[in-house]
């Protein structure tokens, strides 16, 4: 390509705003494109196509050996697309993981609501039962008695101890879920 721009070479020779305007002229619209294949959308191909150019605007005094001007453009074109792609697939995973850690915190809260709510339920099923199954039940549950324990503390025999906790079990069960 021989042209004031490039010299006899494509040859990056950014000396003024003359001369970047010339590129950024040249090849503005391609790089939209090419970007906007990547990204799949209009403005944000712009914004990292504008990006690019504003970093070789600020960069052209370490870019004077560039011998290809198109290939190193769509090179850095390329780069900050995936950048910013990647970018994306970040923010998309960890706006994902906090979506889950939400939900999850949510479903521990329920949960807690649920057993509170059915502890209350078993509390208020056990204050109503008669004082002899109440003291069965502490036994057996609070103080992990045996059947034997239970029956010898309260003179009663191990069958019957069996027979009551039958029954307070289908109670219970009955009166909370």
């Amino acid at each position: 390509m021989n042209s004031i721009l490039f010299g006899g070479s494509n040859k990056l020779e950014i000396i003024d705003e003359k001369s970047f305007s010339r590129i950024y002229d040249l090849f503005w619209n391609s790089s939209v494109e090419f970007v906007l294949k990547l990204v799949k959308d209009r403005d944000e191909a712009e914004n990292i196509s504008q990006d690019v150019y504003i970093q070789i605007w600020e960069k052209r005094e370490k870019l004077h050996n560039i011998e290809d001007i198109k290939n190193f453009l769509f090179v850095c074109l390329r780069n900050k697309a995936f950048d910013h792609l990647r970018e994306i697939k970040k923010s998309s995973q960890e706006s994902a993981e906090l979506w889950q850690t939400l939900n999850q915190e949510n479903e521990d809260a329920g949960q807690a609501d649920f057993e509170r709510h059915n502890f209350e339920k078993l509390e208020t099923a056990i204050a109503g039962l008669s004082q002899h199954k109440r003291k069965i039940v502490r036994l057996k549950f609070d103080e992990n008695k045996s059947y034997e324990e239970i029956s010898n503390l309260l003179s009663i025999s191990t069958n019957t101890v069996k027979n009551h906790l039958v029954q307070i079990k289908k109670k219970l069960k009955s009166e909370v879920i």
